[in-house]
């Protein structure tokens, strides 16, 4: 059934669509004519019920002819971050300079986890580490390596018959052009599911490895210490798919290692 709601009307899109409250972007009111017409939203064959800030369902609707759509529950659809400058009116969807990332490699869902043992895991940053020189890191994600194999000679930094290592892909579907980060070995780790202690407090080296999806290597970093966290910038045009080999050089058996991979920046 079709509703007629007449009433003043201001700054309608960017309040009620943003932030579910009204926010009057302009001086001077408006009188008009809004229409609810139940309007369904689908994004690629999907229906989303939009909400607001607060998590109530806010209705599209049409006014003077026009539909409007809430801009949060669209641009979150499509992957976008919305935000909204009351200052000066301005809703900004995804970033808001050129010179942002576009995305960040953890925010994407990776579609594969391989592990050489049950006793590594992968964790996403959810809190903050610090690294050895007392810098501190609040995103990305965290990878727990475990050696069970005792080793008399040393290993192959890039051979695959190693239970200290995991692997993990990122479908990037040729989007991205840039992929910066860090390489971290954490002193200490504040962050939810992980009690917090001292890590890492061997001689511990570690290597990532970088593939495309034909496990062509397009990036590596050797023997990375916990003393000297790298940073990277690799090349991602043409790859579809990013499979990321996390690998502990160290010799002992029986010894954990964490890996903090750090504000994971891609670029269209």
């Amino acid at each position: 059934m079709k509703k007629r709601l007449q009433g003043i009307i201001a700054g309608l899109l960017a309040g009620v669509m943003l932030t579910g409250g009204i926010a009057y972007a302009k001086d001077i009111s408006e009188k008009a004519q809004i229409y609810f017409r139940n309007i369904k939203i689908f994004i690629d064959g999907g229906e989303i019920v939009p909400k607001g800030s607060d998590g109530s369902v806010v209705e599209p609707f049409i006014m003077n002819g026009a539909t409007y759509l809430p801009v949060r529950a669209v641009a979150e659809a499509l992957g976008k971050d919305v935000a909204w400058d009351g200052k000066t009116s301005t809703v900004y969807i995804g970033k808001k300079d050129q010179l942002q990332p576009d995305n960040y490699l953890d925010r994407i869902q990776y579609n594969n986890f391989i592990t050489a043992n049950t006793y590594n895991n992968l964790y996403k940053i959810n809190g903050t580490i610090t690294d050895y020189l007392s810098k501190d890191y609040t995103n990305g994600m965290l990878f727990q390596t475990y050696t069970t194999t005792v080793f008399t000679t040393p290993r192959s930094i890039d051979g695959d018959k190693d239970d200290a290592q995991i692997i993990i892909e990122y479908p990037l579907n040729c989007q991205y052009t840039t992929l910066t980060g860090n390489i971290v070995l954490p002193q200490k780790i504040d962050s939810t599911g992980i009690p917090s202690e001292d890590y890492n407090t061997n001689e511990h080296k570690v290597s990532v490895f970088f593939y495309d999806e034909n496990n062509n290597l397009i990036y590596k970093a050797v023997s990375v210490t916990k003393t000297m966290p790298f940073k990277f910038d690799i090349d991602l045009r043409g790859v579809n798919l990013l499979k990321i080999k996390i690998k502990d050089d160290c010799r002992d058996s029986y010894v954990k290692t964490y890996v903090a991979l750090t504000d994971l920046a891609l670029y269209e």
